[in-house]
């Protein structure tokens, strides 16, 4: 997580800052920038903060990351004091910056709130109430790229900006659901530090817009975030981020993304507590509680089996493909799926739809080989998935590293 405040400087101002931020993410590939905004409270936006916005992206795109971006108007807890004194002026700055970052849609992953609140985490702002909150959400998802997710800070929030609790009907002139959840507050208490309600609290498609129970609430997120993504920062040591309790409703919320540096208390529990599997046989049994955690945000995939059949009247084949997602989370958007052997180099791209390959869940693939075009010989049958926004090979969790044409799932022997 890296912190900007626009000025009215050059476009270059950050250049250095930036440059220090990107050699310490060197071990990671997704960061949260946070673009503070306070010195534009009651003004547009300058042409020169503007481009430094653009100028920050395009850097942090250079260096192989993806980004999760949070403007705001306050990092420090006072938000009441640095907002804009009229809900106009942050709908200004959210038409300003929109074509920036549509403009790197394929480097950003999501955008974090609506501008307002303190740590513009939707809460202790002049402009959460309903009308003015929901004003402000609707007005973000008309001006962002769809391609690119949005995400409000609690399901209770969600559901009063859809007026619905049903999540089937949570769209905005019949576009696809893409606004999901950032919890600062994860795992930190039983009610996520005010995110749920108490144990008798309940939502319905009436009261939609009340908290639910912790019970409740994660049940609507366990089907909610297999649409859209959920992610945050686990906070404050205690009983519900222990690894047992933890590794659970991970799980049932579907979390993609965790800030790696926050808490520190309950990051380093994670290390030094171990992860014990339900089957004792599993390569999970025995990690500490960090290493699991890490190995199953967002998805992960396994190829677990592969066949092949041959029908000799068509002299053709069926290549079936087993694969299992151990992960906490689908991928949301679509990869390129690309079966090929050494002969066959351009291969066969696949319209699968990776973004239902549930967590938990298995996946059979049945691709026809048309075993017509091969020459004689033995021929490696080979599984790419790419995602086609950054060209980059999607890795699964088996050993061994891809080659250029993927992953190997057998030879098979041609005779004619």
């Amino acid at each position: 997580m890296f912190g900007y405040i626009l000025t009215d400087d050059n476009e270059n101002v950050f250049d250095s800052q930036t440059a220090g931020y990107i050699k310490k993410s060197s071990d990671t590939r997704l960061v949260l920038l946070q673009i503070n905004l306070k010195n534009f409270s009651n003004q547009a936006l300058s042409e020169n903060a503007l481009r430094q916005i653009d100028r920050i992206f395009a850097m942090w795109a250079d260096s192989s990351h993806d980004i999760i971006v949070r403007f705001l108007y306050d990092w420090d807890g006072n938000a009441m004091q640095t907002e804009p004194d009229d809900i106009s002026t942050v709908k200004l700055h959210m038409q300003q910056t929109a074509e920036i970052v549509n403009s790197h849609k394929n480097d950003i992953f999501l955008m974090q709130g609506i501008f307002i609140g303190s740590y513009a985490e939707m809460h202790s702002s002049k402009y959460m109430d309903t009308e003015s909150m929901t004003s402000l959400a609707l007005l973000l998802d008309s001006l962002i790229d769809n391609d690119i997710y949005l995400s409000v800070r609690t399901p209770q929030q969600l559901r009063t900006i859809f007026k619905t609790s049903d999540i089937s009907n949570m769209s905005i002139n019949g576009r696809r659901l893409r606004i999901g959840l950032f919890n600062d507050g994860m795992l930190g208490s039983k009610l996520d530090l005010g995110t749920y309600g108490a144990d008798d609290s309940l939502f319905s498609e009436v009261n939609y817009d009340e908290k639910g129970s912790r019970t409740q609430e994660i049940a609507f997120q366990k089907k909610l975030c297999l649409l859209v993504p959920n992610g945050g920062e686990v906070v404050s040591d205690n009983v519900y981020n222990d690894i047992e309790n933890a590794a659970k409703d991970l799980s049932d919320m579907h979390v993609s993304y965790l800030n790696n540096a926050y808490d520190p208390a309950v990051i380093n529990k994670w290390k030094e507590q171990t992860y014990h599997s339900a089957d004792e046989a599993s390569v999970y049994d025995g990690l500490s509680g960090y290493e699991y955690i890490t190995a199953h945000l967002g998805y992960r995939y396994v190829l677990m089996d592969s066949s092949f059949e041959y029908n000799t009247f068509e002299n053709n084949g069926q290549l079936s493909i087993i694969i299992k997602n151990e992960g906490f989370a689908p991928s949301y958007r679509n990869f390129n799926v690309t079966v090929s052997t050494e002969n066959f180099s351009a291969g066969l791209t696949h319209d699968f739809p990776t973004s239902e390959w549930y967590p938990g869940e298995t996946t059979k693939l049945t691709v026809s080989i048309p075993v017509s075009d091969l020459k004689e010989g033995d021929f490696t049958l080979y599984l790419k998935v790419t995602d086609a926004a950054t060209g980059e090979t999607i890795l699964f969790a088996n050993s061994g590293a891809p080659d250029e044409f993927g992953y190997s799932l057998g030879t098979l022997k041609i005779s004619k």
